[in-house]
């Protein structure tokens, strides 16, 4: 299987107009979501 057929579709998809604004929609709700700046997960043991 090639996977180049499989993936160069998709980059240029999100290298075109519509797809580089719906990357960069993705990309904000995904920082909206899971900001960088929070505290990691802690796990009480006890």
């Amino acid at each position: 299987m090639d996977f180049n057929v499989i993936i160069n579709p998709i980059i240029e998809f999100f290298s075109t107009d519509f797809g580089a604004m719906v990357a960069q929609i993705g990309r904000t709700l995904f920082d909206l979501l899971f900001p960088a700046n929070t505290d990691a997960a802690v796990v009480n043991a006890g």
